[in-house]
């Protein structure tokens, strides 16, 4: 693929590709543009453009949140605005400059807001030849929808069937290279969209990263019972984080190029490896009443559970990143979320 013929339009430092569909997803051929884009001497801008009604799913909507990526939705009035922010945009002739405004589109409140729940969650294996890639993401998969993975691929609708062995083998095969695959499932119990996950394998100098973004549709939150169960098996399954949080307002499990807000987070696991320098016992006190050590000193994991309707106190999604600062070991940065 030459750079002419992967974009529908481009200038010297961007390229543009058009989708009109209701949903927009990584297809091979903009998985090849935006790589166009990458290879580019001076590292085209790779912009994808939608109407406003358009919603992207997670794998699209992961590339589209890299460096050097952007998603501009359209109106009918012609006004270009970020999919992800809802800041305008004007064509100077070259690139897509932002303006200080929001477009209006982006505001309006979606006909039927869908509830999910969004997880993040990683594990570090040990670079061997004998670690096996995958079966954190299946573990994931199990625990929320009661199944293991039906299937994976590198771009939309995925290829592959579902099989470690060939995940592992695929990921060994790019190393040292990132490894990104698209993953998805079945839907949990009483719902209908299939679960969808993002994951990336990638090295580092303590070892093989596998971190997963999974989206599964939730109309209502789980309740306490559900995210105990979730923290355990995180625990069992050797993550070294995992946050688990609710949120709306999507189509399905794609972003709609609408404020969407953030998920708020409803619990999370921090496994051995987050807590060493900080101490278990001191983790679950920073943490406060809610929270609670899992396993047997000293491989630990500090569970903690977020109160979900408001008490006249911090919100969740504060309390999770203060303490993420103070296991970290960044006081000011904790202090300053207090």
């Amino acid at each position: 693929m030459n750079h002419e013929s992967a974009f529908d339009f481009r200038s010297a430092g961007t390229g543009v590709v058009f989708q009109d569909k209701p949903l927009a997803t990584l297809s091979p051929w903009l998985a090849k543009s935006r790589a166009a884009a990458a290879a580019n001497a001076n590292a085209m801008q790779f912009v994808l453009v939608t109407p406003s009604s358009t919603a992207v799913s997670l794998p699209l909507g992961f590339m589209l949140s890299e460096p050097g990526c952007q998603w501009l939705a359209t109106t009918a009035d012609g006004t270009f605005f970020d999919g992800f922010t809802g800041r305008v945009h004007h064509w100077d002739g070259t690139a897509f400059q932002p303006l200080d405004e929001i477009g209006e589109d982006f505001l309006l409140t979606p006909a039927l807001p869908g509830g999910l729940v969004h997880v993040r969650a990683e594990t570090v294996h040990p670079a061997s030849h004998s670690t096996r890639i995958g079966g954190f993401t299946e573990q994931l998969f199990i625990e929320l929808t009661g199944a293991a993975p039906t299937g994976w691929g590198v771009a939309e609708p995925v290829s592959e069937p579902w099989d470690e062995t060939a995940v592992t083998a695929h990921c060994f095969d790019l190393a040292p290279e990132t490894a990104f695959l698209a993953v998805v499932g079945h839907a949990r119990v009483g719902t209908a969209a299939p679960a969808i996950a993002v994951v990336t394998v990638e090295r580092s100098a303590v070892g093989v990263h596998e971190s997963v973004e999974l989206l599964v549709e939730s109309p209502e939150p789980l309740d306490a019972a559900a995210l105990d169960s979730f923290s355990t098996r995180m625990h069992r399954i050797h993550a070294s984080t995992a946050v688990l949080g609710h949120a709306i307002a999507f189509s399905g499990l794609a972003r709609p190029a609408r404020f969407t807000g953030v998920s708020v987070p409803a619990c999370a696991v921090f496994g051995p490896e987050s807590l060493r320098d900080y101490g278990a016992n001191a983790a679950r006190a920073a943490a406060g009443p809610r929270a609670r050590l899992i396993g047997v000193a000293p491989a630990q994991s500090l569970a903690v559970q977020y109160q979900q309707e408001p008490d006249g106190g911090r919100h969740p999604l504060e309390e999770w990143a203060a303490l993420c600062a103070r296991l970290a070991g960044e006081p000011g940065l904790a202090d300053e979320l207090e």
